[in-house]
């Protein structure tokens, strides 16, 4: 048990008080393969052009790492004002309960960070304090709906102030343990399911929302914050894409796959999936003539994009053995795969796989310049298998796919369409051939 000290109690109530005058002068600047641990983003990441600024704080700052800041002092009061709310809006517990809950776990939750906090038990477990309040009543707010009490309206705060947060609280470097919001909402009831149900369907061009009393029936103990959302964002594995017809037989040598518009050549069709959700990645077949890759279509904004890149970031960091360890990564570095030219990403947005806020070029530029970088996953593995399985099954069918595919429009204009059903001829013919001669097994269904 940690032995309870009041000098600390007493300052975080000595702060809670002075946040009850509306006209305390907020700061203006403000204005314009072990055990996971906290850690922070490798200065390799950090390198990558245009990259750095997804992994920074822009507006608060939560946990040890980025707390003294000078640009961002300006929430540690909105941080009090929360407080306050969140353990005062209780009519069954005061203040002094909500500290002491969290201050017996402050020893635990200081293991957890990577890197020497620099901080004395006092202040370490005030900010745990102050931090897993604030980011409770966000939650709250956003769960119901509603903006902030009238403390929390002050004409300091710029209109995006409630995005710029969203994004912040879920960056990989900003975070505190969960084990310091459990031991808050042990006195308060709290509506995460809702307000990760919320944060997740930013993903959704639609934006719907999952079914809030689904998404907890699984009872996945997060390590914090943005574990929690990845977890939920990734979703469950499915079926069709674990369940392989030859799953039992040795892998074959992968093909190259260059461009999303390579496997429209080859006649495998991009479809977009029911849901956002990065696991609904699958190969099968559309028909007996074509493949089928689907994927979540998914809706690229800042916010999106900040979450997708410092998901990967945490599961790179964490390290693991199971799929579900890099549902993230995976899914960017598929989606990397499939875009090499800018007319690549006009194809995924033809296809209503990517919904992108920035150009083509920007949106090329990320997904290529970060996923050297991070691991695969064993779900991006069987994706590439089996569309290199689909083409090495199937080459004579693809030659001819081919042909029609690039010469299509030449084949509905041109009056000699006899005379072009030579060349395809011989490219069966020579197939046919090859495949005689070379030994191999037979073809195998996708």
């Amino acid at each position: 048990m940690v032995s309870r000290n009041d000098t600390g109690l007493d300052s975080v109530l000595h702060s809670l008080q002075s946040t009850t005058d509306p006209h305390r002068k907020i700061d203006r600047s403000f204005i314009s393969g072990g055990k996971p641990i906290i850690q922070v983003v490798p200065a390799f990441l950090r390198s990558i052009k245009n990259v750095e600024r997804l992994f920074s704080p822009d507006i608060i700052a939560i946990g040890p790492y980025h707390r003294d800041e000078p640009r961002l002092q300006s929430m540690e009061e909105i941080k009090k004002m929360a407080a306050n709310e969140f353990c005062c809006s209780s009519t069954a517990h005061q203040v002094r309960d909500f500290y002491l809950n969290v201050q017996e776990v402050a020893e635990q939750a200081r293991e957890f960070y990577a890197h020497d906090v620099g901080m004395n038990d006092n202040d370490f477990t005030a900010m745990l304090f102050f931090d897993g309040c604030f980011l409770l009543q966000f939650m709250t707010m956003v769960a119901l709906d509603r903006g902030p009490q009238k403390l929390w309206k002050m004409p300091q705060l710029s209109e995006n102030w409630m995005q710029r947060i969203s994004r912040d609280i879920l960056l990989v470097e900003n975070q505190i343990p969960w084990v310091v919001l459990e031991a808050l909402m042990r006195l308060k009831h709290v509506l995460v399911d809702r307000y990760i149900a919320d944060t997740i369907s930013n993903f959704d061009v639609k934006g719907a929302k999952p079914q809030v009393d689904c998404e907890g029936a699984d009872k996945y103990q997060p390590f914090h914050l943005l574990d929690l959302v990845r977890h939920r964002q990734i979703g469950p594995f499915r079926s069709r894409m674990v369940a392989v017809a030859h799953e039992a037989e040795a892998p074959r040598p992968i093909l190259n796959i260059s461009s999303a518009l390579e496997l429209a050549e080859v006649g495998v069709h991009i479809t977009a999936g029911k849901t956002a959700r990065l696991s609904d990645m699958a190969v099968g077949k559309k028909n007996p003539l074509f493949g089928n890759l689907w994927l979540p279509p998914v809706y690229l904004s800042e916010l999106t994009m900040s979450l997708l890149i410092n998901m990967a970031a945490f599961e790179m960091l964490q390290g693991g053995t199971s799929d579900a360890d890099y549902g993230a990564s995976s899914y960017m570095q598929i989606m990397a795969v499939l875009m090499n030219r800018e007319d690549d990403v006009r194809e995924l947005r033809a296809k209503h796989i990517l919904y992108p806020v920035f150009s083509d070029q920007e949106t090329l530029g990320f997904f290529k310049s970060v996923c050297p970088y991070l691991r695969k996953g064993g779900q991006y593995d069987r994706v590439l298998q089996r569309l290199s399985n689909y083409q090495q099954d199937r080459m004579v069918r693809i030659t001819l796919h081919k042909f029609v595919y690039n010469n299509l429009k030449y084949l509905l204009t041109s009056g000699s369409a006899f005379g072009l059903l030579i060349p395809i001829l011989r490219a069966v013919l020579s197939l046919k051939d090859a495949n005689r001669s070379a030994p191999g097994a037979p073809p195998r269904a996708l």
